[in-house]
């Protein structure tokens, strides 16, 4: 973006939503015309997105279409991501200091709410359209499936991007470099101590988990054998590859290594033993349910499944997320320390 910081904030975006559909859809300026004072008469003016944002906060209606949807779910997580920076540096402060400028739980609960709410305003949206509701049915092309996966994604993306850290993940994984410079011992040991010591026993390692497996059921246990190469949604592969970077961290922040468990070789074995795994980490039905479960370690076929189909895709970034879930299934089986 010319003329911009690399780094925007909310409140810089001073564009409105998109269009009306029946706007974006005419075909020429005299129905235009025609649609924008039909508008005007009833009262509908285009909504700026940083209104529109401040109404998704409140859990307020946002009359936009599918694409003005994942525009605030994008605002909403930078709220997110912005609000985690600062809580990062009043930390640093002290315990005192971050009392006093408030803590993170308020605003977290408000997010949260908004997450869900955005998601409900999306379900309702849908149905006058009598949209089909199997979000991942055989056509995959339908675009009616389209939207409806983009906002499964989207909603989970929010709530995993809420309670951890993609780069702690990252790190915790034994990634070589992150976010343009070298990972150090420091970063390293910095890093696994807050996953083991600080997140993972934590309501918010399982409320994470929690999503994650939900999100890695919804796509994997569909009946048909998941192929990121030919994916139609450009963002559910990176958010399968987070999704499956959570459950490792937690399966192995909290158990560790599991060196006994027999790796298949097939291809076929890897997505038999995949799908065990996922059938009983996808039953839980609350996050508090995780403490309860043995063996969430036990997911190297389920990262193995990924790496492969990762591998094969055109986007250099999953190649990279290739690379780390084998570092993971390595540091499972005790290769790698």
């Amino acid at each position: 973006m010319f003329g911009h910081s690399t780094v925007m904030v909310a409140h810089e975006m001073r564009l409105p939503l998109p269009c009306d559909d029946q706007l974006w859809k005419a075909t020429s300026g005299a129905e235009v015309g025609r649609i924008e004072s039909n508008h005007l008469s009833n009262g509908i003016k285009p909504m700026p997105f940083l209104e529109g944002l401040k109404r998704t906060l409140a859990g307020q209606d946002v009359r936009t279409n599918p694409f003005g949807r994942q525009i605030l779910m994008a605002g909403l997580l930078s709220v997110s991501w912005h609000m985690n920076q600062r809580d990062l540096q009043v930390s640093s402060l002290g315990q005192n200091m971050s009392q006093a400028l408030g803590g993170r739980d308020k605003w977290r609960g408000t997010l949260m709410r908004a997450f869900d709410a955005w998601r409900n305003e999306f379900d309702k949206s849908l149905q006058p359209s009598n949209l089909a509701y199997d979000p991942y049915s055989s056509d995959k092309r339908n675009d009616a499936n389209v939207v409806f996966e983009s906002r499964t994604v989207l909603h989970h993306l929010a709530h995993m991007a809420m309670h951890v850290d993609i780069v702690d993940c990252q790190i915790f994984a034994r990634a070589k470099r992150l976010l343009g410079r070298a990972i150090g011992s420091q970063d390293l040991s910095s890093a696994q101590r807050r996953m083991k010591d600080h997140w993972a026993p934590s309501a918010r390692a399982r409320d994470a988990t929690f999503y994650a497996a939900k999100f890695l059921c919804s796509v994997l246990l569909d009946g048909n054998q998941y192929c990121a190469r030919d994916d139609v949604l450009l963002n559910r592969p990176w958010v399968l590859y987070f999704a499956a970077l959570v459950v490792w961290c937690y399966g192995f922040a909290i158990a560790g290594p599991c060196p006994g468990q027999v790796m298949p070789s097939s291809h076929e074995e890897k997505y038999t033993q995949m799908r065990e795994y996922l059938q009983r980490l996808g039953s839980i039905q609350t996050p508090d349910d995780l403490k309860l479960m043995k063996d969430v370690n036990k997911s190297s076929a389920l990262l193995a499944v990924l790496k492969d189909s990762f591998a094969s895709t055109r986007w250099e970034l999953l190649h990279e997320g290739a690379t780390l879930l084998d570092n993971c299934i390595q540091l499972n089986s005790g290769t790698m320390v």
